[in-house]
C-alpha cells in the first residue's frame, strides 16, 4: 500500500507562429495590424488582442492489475517512504500515476521595420492531467478475499484523492496562467525568434512552479492517507488473514 509520488512528465511546449500579414504556421494568417511609425522608420508595436487560455484535463481510464507479486510490487520505481514502516514491511498494493501536462502557445508578431519584430501570446492551450492510471494489489492475495477488498480500499483512497485535487487545481491552474500572459504584454526582439524565447520564457516558468506547487500539494494528501495507524489497522483486519498469505512470499 505505498504510493508512487508525483513524478510529472515535463513535456517542451510548443509555441506556433501567427505572423502579421504573412503565412500562419497551424492557423490561417490574420490581416495585418495596423501600426503606427515611429521616429527613424520604425513601427511601434500593434495593440494586440489579449491572450485566451484554454485547459485540456486529461484523467485516463484506471486499469487494475493483480498479476504482480508482493516483491514485485516492492521493486518499482519511484515509491515514497511510509513513516512507521519497517524494513519486513510488505507493499502488498500500490496507486500508480503517470501525469502529463504540455502546452501550446499561439503567438502573433509583426515587423516593425528596421530588423525590430514584436508579439505576443493569442492563445494558451494546456492539456493537463493524469495519461495512465494504474491501481496494482499484490498476487498473494486472492482476489474475492477480504484483505484483497481491504487493500483494493485503500488504494482507491489514493485514487479519489487524486482525482479531486485535479478537479480542483483546474481553475487555479487558469487563472495563475492568465494573469502570467496578461502580465506578460508584447515582447519585442531582433528576429521572430528572439520574439518567440521572450513569450516562451515566463510560460515556462510558471508552469514548472505550478507543477511544483500541485506536487507538494498533492503528496501531503496521500501522505494523510499512508499512516502507520492505517498500516495497522489494515494489518488486523480480516481476522488476520493477511498472515495467512504473508507465509508465502
Amino acid at each position: 500500500m505505498t504510493l508512487r509520488p508525483f513524478r510529472p512528465r515535463l513535456r517542451a511546449g510548443l509555441l506556433t507562429l501567427l505572423c502579421l500579414g504573412g503565412g500562419g504556421l497551424g492557423f490561417a494568417a490574420p490581416a495585418a495590424a495596423q501600426t503606427s511609425i515611429a521616429q527613424g522608420g520604425v513601427a511601434a508595436c500593434p495593440d494586440f488582442a489579449p491572450a485566451r487560455v484554454v485547459l485540456d484535463l486529461q484523467i485516463a481510464p484506471l486499469r487494475t492489475d493483480y498479476s504482480q507479486s508482493i516483491r514485485q510490487l516492492a521493486q518499482k520505481p519511484g515509491r515514497r517512504p511510509v513513516a512507521g514502516r519497517t524494513a519486513n514491511s510488505h507493499t502488498l498494493g500500490l496507486a500508480a500515476i503517470q501525469y502529463n501536462q504540455q502546452w501550446q502557445a499561439g503567438v502573433m508578431t509583426a515587423s516593425l521595420g528596421q530588423g525590430r519584430y514584436c508579439g505576443a501570446a493569442q492563445t494558451l492551450t494546456v492539456t493537463f492531467g493524469y495519461d495512465e492510471r494504474t491501481v496494482y494489489v499484490a498476487r498473494e492475495l486472492p482476489q474475492g478475499s477480504c484483505i484483497h477488498g481491504e487493500v483494493l480500499a485503500h488504494e482507491m483512497r489514493h485514487v479519489t484523492v487524486d482525482e479531486q485535487l485535479l478537479r480542483e487545481y483546474v481553475p487555479v491552474l487558469k487563472r495563475r496562467l492568465e494573469e502570467v500572459v496578461g502580465r506578460a504584454g508584447p515582447a519585442q526582439g531582433r528576429s521572430e525568434r528572439q520574439v518567440m524565447a521572450a513569450i516562451e520564457q515566463p510560460i515556462k516558468a510558471a508552469m514548472r512552479q505550478l507543477m511544483e506547487e500541485f506536487g507538494r500539494e498533492r503528496n501531503a494528501r496521500q501522505a494523510r492517507i499512508d499512516t502507520p495507524a492505517e498500516y495497522e489497522r489494515i494489518s488486523q483486519s480480516c481476522n488476520g488473514e493477511i498472515n495467512r498469505y504473508l507465509g508465502r512470499v
